[in-house]
């Protein structure tokens, strides 16, 4: 349960807090101290997800923030005290002055910014999980947090700030170069807080570029390293990708030579088609022996007319972007292509993820694009 602790000496100004809190999140719990060592106390016996402290000149005040910064790094700061009582230069401060309130308070608009931070904040620790998959997610909830990432020796920060990737640092590298970089390492370990990590040199590319770099320079080490598997290297790890390959998979249908405007089977799918709306019929494919490329693409077909259909009944004049069927062993990934044509991508979870899966699909229907207007 997220944990909120109001440090004042003024009972009136904390029970005011306490109950619109109470009113507005009832979920969340509200701990309150009177001084800053009680508070101390506090955070020592169980963690604090967010700090509102009152500050004053006093030492005792500003020895808090000191104290939460070595000890709790991760809890979020927020300060309030009399206009004019700080210097806000003071190093004591440790940046909290950043999310400062003047009294006397607007109760009603700090509450509500306390519970954007609740809301925008994350934190908790992950090992074997994809972070282009959590660097995704991150962005459709709109999060806050820092991320370390450690992968043997190497070890890097990423800083989000709702849901935006706008730092990362690792080792001498900073900004775009470091989040492709962090991005590539494989199996990494990721710990997730609130933490502020100064980003460094600001990113301003779109995450769906960075992810899509980051897988090129995994193919490209792979394709260098070959193989240093044999050797007893452990990076790259051998992984499968979505990038086209002049290899085919073992019971794939297609030929690696086809010649212009045929399809190739990515590395790790089962199956890719162009097919044509109305009917079902496949116009292009390339697939494994063992896909029904065919029957699943007549079975998409009709799942999109339906769901077209629908959406027309509610009043939708935008039309069906993605369909993805998913079950523990199959994925297919249904995206139209024009008002006649879709495109059907078939892929095994185990072997790809659902991430990489879009940013080739995207990336396909730019180059189908792209032929087609030449």
């Amino acid at each position: 349960m997220t944990r909120v602790l109001i440090v004042d000496a003024d009972t009136d100004q904390v029970r005011s807090l306490s109950r619109a809190f109470a009113k507005n999140r009832p979920d969340i719990t509200i701990m309150t101290a009177r001084s800053a060592s009680t508070a101390s106390h506090l955070m020592r016996e169980q963690s604090v997800d967010l700090l509102l402290t009152a500050l004053s000149a006093e030492e005792d005040a500003l020895q808090l923030l000191t104290w939460v910064h070595e000890h709790s790094p991760e809890t979020e700061v927020f300060t309030m005290a009399e206009r004019g009582a700080l210097d806000p230069e003071d190093k004591r401060l440790n940046g909290a002055a950043g999310q400062h309130f003047e009294k006397p308070l607007d109760v009603r608009a700090v509450v509500k910014r306390l519970c954007e931070a609740v809301n925008q904040s994350v934190r908790g620790h992950l090992d074997n999980v994809s972070l282009a998959s959590l660097l995704q997610l991150l962005e459709m909830e709109r999060k806050s947090c820092t991320l370390g990432v450690n992968c043997g020796d190497q070890q890097g920060w990423l800083v989000v700030s709702k849901g935006v990737l706008v730092g990362a640092r690792t080792g001498d590298l900073q900004g775009e170069a470091a989040a492709i970089a962090i991005v590539a390492w494989p199996g990494a370990n990721i710990a997730i807080s609130r933490r502020a990590v100064d980003p460094g040199v600001e990113i301003h590319a779109s995450l769906g570029f960075i992810l899509i770099e980051a897988m090129r320079l995994v193919d490209e080490a792979a394709r260098q390293c070959g193989h240093k598997e044999a050797s007893g290297s452990g990076w790259p790890i051998p992984r499968r990708t979505w990038r086209p390959t002049h290899q085919p998979q073992a019971g794939a249908t297609f030929d690696s030579t086809r010649p212009p405007g045929e399809l190739g089977l990515p590395s790790g799918a089962s199956g890719l088609a162009v097919v044509e709306t109305s009917t079902g019929n496949v116009l292009r494919s390339a697939s494994r022996e063992d896909c029904p490329i065919g029957d699943l693409a007549r079975l998409a077909s009709q799942l999109l007319l339906q769901e077209a259909a629908t959406l027309r009944m509610c009043g939708d004049a935008e039309g069906v972007e993605e369909l993805v069927l998913s079950t523990t062993t199959r994925c297919d990934v249904i995206r139209p292509l024009s008002a006649t044509e879709f495109a059907l991508l078939v892929f095994a979870p185990e072997e790809t993820n659902l991430v990489i899966a879009r940013l080739e699909l995207d990336h396909f229907i730019a180059v189908e694009q792209a032929a087609r207007s030449s």
